[in-house]
């Protein structure tokens, strides 16, 4: 889809340009080091080079951040390899940069293949602009395109405060922060640009707010809020600018499920003349050959066990409970011998498919390394505790911070964040139902981790808080361990099912309780009244047809996308359903329309690609 942005009756930029200028922008954030699910990223990559060879147009590929999670050099070294081999000419800085210690992260880095950017860094940040800039030009085929970063506003929060991670280096607020991209965007006009995009990690909100006080931007990339931002929406992800030019703002979720492209085009005043967004769905199938150096960079792991089968991490898991982060659960329980463990559903970034698992698979499963305390918890604090991250996860559109997964306890909610019942489940599996509305003072030994107990996200887990301020036990390692010495024990090791036991169940408003499966076959809104975003543009091209029904049409569908969806049809006012399945190469695809279509012309569509068939 072309959505023409001229219609918004927006004034042009004074700098003149000799021609119409097409760019296509391959954009990606928040990858979380997922080096297995960026296989088809970088599938997907390549066909976007093969396909800009043939035309005349201008191309960038850019991340907004997050490319690492966690703190294993070798693993973040191989990642940063992996954006110079997919050409990525540069990135925002995000908070998951941060993991190894900002100083660690400077080793890594390869300025002349992907430069890292971050314009509003504060504090002791000599060293860090040493290293980092704040804007830089790339040049294309004699164009000038100025890039400017932002590192997140929450960078203390989300680093959970740690000095040694951050070094001294501050993130100005949001009104410095627009103060300062201003600022930049004089300078990088002054080199002779203004056709200037901004690498953001602050969040899609906050990319919405700043989007309309800044000048001379024309695309923000995002990252850091996990949105799937799809197509180009007035007032959702397209705004005026403070000169009155249009702004696209783009985002595609995380962990490398997806990749963007923006097709974009100036006039001859350099404004935005036209604009086209696709996510693209990548393949989750592990890679042979990105396996193989994986190896040879990180090492052989060692086989735990086997997984037969295994459900998705969902799509939202800071809201939908997820069987792997349970199993993790389980395994801090038993582990430490504690009554009850907890997890926050965040520390889950990915979760490992059927076949072999190794100790990598599980240690990449929870890459933020943490330490671990076994502490007592009454029942009060244990049921405040759940209420308080479920009223605050559900208050919040992005599902921040998440609720809590939990061994030990069985509890059911509803999306409005109602803690509805609550169970003690003891180690011989029975249940005893706890009053929830007036909880006794019983106390149970309660393992979490350091990040918890910070309190940052969770109040309710700080000893200050609690009847009994005492931590009985401390380990020096993290969940991962325990979870590899639990699976190696299990009688079922080479045969494991990890499926949802529904030991936590949250209900939607009409009752139905949110699952995994769910949540990847539909979008889960949270205090935001959904729209009917159903229908595709008509526009995005138009086949010519016979005056006869329509009954089927072929398509070509692009290496390594994964279309096994629901999709929309559109003719005039009436839209017919279509389905397709998953092709690997470039394969004709026969679309079975539900109903036939009449008509000169069908305005044909393949809903978040928009693949030109």
């Amino acid at each position: 889809m072309i959505n023409s942005v001229n219609s918004l009756n927006i004034i042009p930029k004074s700098a003149s340009h000799p021609k119409n200028s097409k760019l296509s922008i391959f954009y990606v954030n928040d990858m979380h080091g997922n080096i297995d699910n960026m296989s088809g990223m970088i599938a997907a990559s390549d066909k976007f080079d093969k396909e800009a060879e043939n035309k005349d147009t201008d191309t960038l590929k850019l991340s907004a951040g997050d490319n690492f999670s966690g703190g294993d050099e070798k693993k973040n070294k191989l990642v940063v390899n992996l954006l110079s081999r997919m050409g990525i000419n540069a990135s925002a800085v995000g908070n998951h940069e941060f993991d190894s210690t900002i100083k660690t992260f400077y080793g890594f880095l390869n300025p002349n293949k992907t430069k890292f950017l971050a314009a509003n860094a504060t504090g002791q940040n000599d060293e860090f602009y040493k290293n980092v800039q704040k804007s830089t030009i790339v040049e294309v085929n004699g164009t000038k395109y100025g890039l400017i970063g932002l590192l997140p506003f929450d960078l203390e929060t989300t680093t959970g405060k740690d000095p040694k991670k951050l070094q001294g280096i501050e993130s100005a607020d949001l009104e410095d922060s627009i103060n300062i991209v201003n600022d930049e965007v004089k300078k990088l006009q002054s080199q002779g640009t203004d056709r200037i995009i901004l690498v953001s990690h602050i969040g899609n909100e906050n990319d919405r707010e700043i989007a309309p006080r800044l000048h001379g931007v024309d695309v923000i990339v995002g990252g850091h809020s996990h949105t799937e931002v799809k197509d180009i929406k007035p007032n959702e992800n397209l705004f005026k600018n403070a000169d009155n030019d249009p702004v696209v703002i783009v985002q595609t979720g995380e962990n490398a499920k997806n990749v963007g492209v923006l097709n974009i085009e100036f006039d001859e005043k350099g404004v935005l003349k036209t604009a086209e967004n696709n996510l693209i769905k990548t393949s989750q199938e592990k890679s042979p050959v990105l396996n193989y150096f994986k190896e040879a960079t990180l090492g052989k792991s060692p086989q735990i066990g086997t997984i037969k089968s295994s459900e998705p991490l969902p799509k939202n898991r800071r809201i939908v409970p997820c069987a792997w982060t349970n199993l993790i659960a389980d395994a801090m329980k038993n582990e430490t011998g504690a009554d009850i463990a907890f997890i926050n559903a965040s520390n889950t970034r990915k979760v490992p498919q059927a076949g072999v698992l190794t100790e990598r698979d599980v240690s990449e499963s929870t890459p933020l390394k943490n330490t671990l305390i076994v502490k007592e918890m009454s029942e009060k604090e244990i049921v405040n505790a759940i209420s308080e991250a479920l009223k605050n996860t559900f208050s919040n559109e992005s599902g921040e911070p998440g609720i809590l997964h939990t061994s030990g306890l069985s509890y059911t909610a509803d999306i409005n964040g109602n803690l509805k019942e609550l169970y003690f489940v003891d180690k011989n599996g029975n249940k005893t139902q706890i009053d929830i509305n007036n909880p006794s003072d019983k106390p149970y030994h309660v393992c979490y981790d350091s990040f918890v107990l910070k309190g940052t996200e969770y109040p309710a887990f700080m000893p200050e808080k609690h009847l009994n301020k005492q931590i009985e036990k401390t380990y020096d390692f993290d969940k991962d361990k325990l979870a590899i010495d639990y699976i190696k024990k299990l009688p079922n090791k080479d045969s494991i099912e990890v499926v949802d036991d529904k030991r936590i169940q949250i209900f939607d408003n009409s009752n139905q309780p949110l699952t995994a499966t769910r949540s990847h076959n539909e979008d889960i809104v949270l205090n935001k009244k959904e729209e009917n975003n159903s229908k595709v543009n008509e526009n995005k091209v138009s086949i010519q047809t016979s005056p006869t029904a329509i009954n089927n049409l072929s398509a070509n569908v692009p290496y390594g996308l994964n279309y096994n969806n629901m999709y929309y049809m559109p003719y005039q006012n009436n839209y017919a359903t279509v389905t397709t399945s998953y092709y690997p190469l470039m394969t004709p695809v026969n679309f079975q329309y539900n109903q036939p279509l009449q008509g000169i012309q069908a305005a044909c569509a393949v809903q978040n690609y928009g693949y030109m068939m």
